[in-house]
């Protein structure tokens, strides 16, 4: 039978229209030249023709971005090493589509905390050094909303850190959005067991100096999201051992087909190769058992007062509740204060419609049978399509 469509409610089709008529920056314009050719190098350069003009952009930026770079480290590089975070971070976990972004902007209203930006995130090497002069001047460059759910977009908006990971040139996983018809990349780099010592090493010290930089720029508790972080509580508890960690959760028969279409659309905006789409369906449940398993196994070891969970559903019927519940939960001081702002995020964001997706048959008995233990660990039923 034809995939049906479930509304989700008050859906016009924003996302679609937004995706339809936006230019979008690349997300790697940030990536310095040496790294840059050490990622097409691991790819064997396979770009797509028609993407061989964005790869030649992302280039010719990459030479830019090395000669800022050495600019800004020659003028701060010692004193943001010698920045010291003002506490332990706090880190939102969760699979890709789950909350996680909502989750965090609507945290990052509370001015006590200072999330990375898509800014830090997108020319990570020299935001310090760039940063006044781009968000007043280049905020252009962007569109208004993210091509693939018309969230709003902007250089001041908070981002993950994954993102300025790959363009400081690391290892990541996040990699198979400019390769989207490679293997997934770097599998180890999912949660940084069995890597080598020394690749470890560069990985911590690459982070930590990230966030760094956005220390010495802007005071505050760190605020991070980042789904990948899922996979790498333990490692992210020996560096921070008083960081907070917020897991959110989604119903599968949601998240399957948001997804589906997340990973096909970033991939469109920001890959260099045209994606076929081959193995996506497989790679999306993999990477849902893979990370559920992960966060099950490492929860428990988190204390108590340092972890809390919630559901994508809970927050989006009642946001405030859900945030005055994680702030008590936590003991973290100022959400009287914060609740205002928190109100007036969501009255800006009012008019924002979800993607009305589609959950076929076929869909829903493989979400049932595939997904099975998600759907039982976090209560979910399973369900039919309408």
């Amino acid at each position: 039978m034809p995939p049906t469509r479930r509304q989700t409610p008050g859906f016009r089709g924003t996302a679609e229209a937004a995706a339809g008529r936006s230019f979008t920056l690349p997300m790697w314009t940030g990536v310095r030249f040496i790294p840059w050719l050490r990622v097409l190098a691991r790819h064997g350069f396979r770009v797509s023709p028609s993407r061989l003009p964005r790869a030649l952009g992302i280039t010719a930026a990459s030479l830019g971005n090395e000669l800022l770079g050495a600019i800004q480290w020659a003028i701060w590089g010692r004193r943001i090493r010698a920045t010291r975070l003002e506490a332990d971070p706090i880190v939102i976990l969760g699979h890709w589509r789950s909350g996680t972004t909502l989750l965090h902007e609507l945290l990052a209203r509370d001015s006590r905390l200072t999330p990375p930006n898509t800014l830090h995130c997108a020319v990570p090497s020299h935001f310090v050094l760039s940063e006044e002069f781009a968000s007043r001047w280049l905020g252009f460059l962007l569109p208004r909303r993210r091509p693939m759910d018309a969230m709003r977009l902007g250089f001041d908006r908070p981002q993950e850190d994954e993102l300025a990971l790959c363009n400081l040139g690391l290892p990541s996983p996040w990699w198979v959005v400019a390769f989207p018809n490679d293997p997934l990349p770097d599998p180890l780099y999912e949660t940084l067991e069995g890597l080598a010592p020394a690749n470890r090493s560069r990985w911590l010290a690459t982070w930590t100096g990230f966030l760094q930089a956005v220390q010495f720029e802007h005071p505050g508790r760190l605020l991070l999201k980042n789904p990948l972080h899922t996979g790498r509580v333990p490692t992210i508890r020996q560096v921070f051992p008083e960081a907070d960690f917020i897991h959110i959760v989604r119903d599968p028969h949601d998240l399957v087909p948001s997804c589906l279409h997340f990973w096909q659309r970033i991939a469109e905006t920001h890959g260099l190769q045209r994606p076929t789409g081959a193995g996506l369906e497989d790679r999306v449940f993999e990477s849902i058992l893979r990370m559920d398993r992960r966060i099950d196994a490492t929860w428990s070891s988190i204390p108590e007062r340092h972890r809390y969970r919630t559901r994508y559903e809970d927050l989006v019927a009642d946001p405030i509740a859900v945030l005055r519940a994680i702030y008590g939960h936590f003991g973290w001081p100022g959400a009287d204060e914060a609740e205002p702002s928190w109100r007036a995020h969501l009255m800006e964001e009012s008019g924002y419609r979800r993607n009305d997706l589609p959950l076929d048959d076929r869909l829903a008995r493989r979400i049932a049978a595939d997904l099975a233990e998600v759907l039982s660990r976090f209560g979910y039923q399973r369900r039919h399509p309408d």
